[in-house]
């Protein structure tokens, strides 16, 4: 500012020798004189009566920048801070992807052996129940069979019983009961 100001002041002689046209006359007329003075006599109170007023302004500007700067470099420090956490937690994170990765294809691994197994327990259960079921079925089948055969011959021997029969008869029907429950029974 009081740069400008000296600038100015030196300044407002060429000036006003510009605005009376520039001629040969080194004469300046009193009335520049006098505009000059009191333009120079406001300048000077202007900063006089403001002096105070416009330190105060830039004192209270610089240090509300300073503040403004101390807090931006907190806020700098703890993104770095924050960064570099973030950037061990990526490490870490890299480190252990192997590990992890390795850890989950093993689990993998030992849950399919594991599935395996038990689809097999589940394969040999199934199996040996059918081969059970079976057995049972064939067994009741060859009883109901027995008792049919059983049935059926009682029958035809009543039938045979029944009819007049010679003693001979009798005897050699008797004797293939015999043989036919023989064969049953076995």
């Amino acid at each position: 500012m009081k740069l400008s100001l000296g600038v100015l002041v030196l300044m407002l002689p060429l000036l006003a020798q510009a605005a009376g046209g520039g001629g040969h006359d080194d004469h300046v007329p009193k009335a520049v004189i006098y505009q000059v003075i009191n333009v120079l006599i406001l300048a000077g109170g202007i900063f006089y009566f403001t002096k105070d007023a416009i330190v105060d302004f830039f004192a209270g500007r610089k240090s509300a920048y300073l503040e403004a700067a101390k807090r931006s470099a907190m806020a700098r420090e703890q993104a770095e801070k924050a960064f570099e956490d973030i950037k061990g937690r990526l490490a870490d994170l890299d480190n252990t992807r192997e590990a992890v990765l390795t850890n989950a294809k093993n689990q993998a691994e030992d849950l399919k052996k594991q599935m395996a197994k038990d689809a097999e327990e589940v394969s040999l259960r199934i199996r040996q129940e059918a081969e059970l079921t079976a057995r049972l079925e064939i067994e009741k089948a060859q009883k109901e069979l027995r008792t049919q055969l059983l049935r059926d011959s009682l029958e035809a021997a009543r039938n045979v019983l029944t009819k007049d029969i010679g003693a001979p008869d009798q005897s050699k029907l008797q004797n293939e009961f015999i043989n036919n429950v023989e064969v049953v029974s076995r």
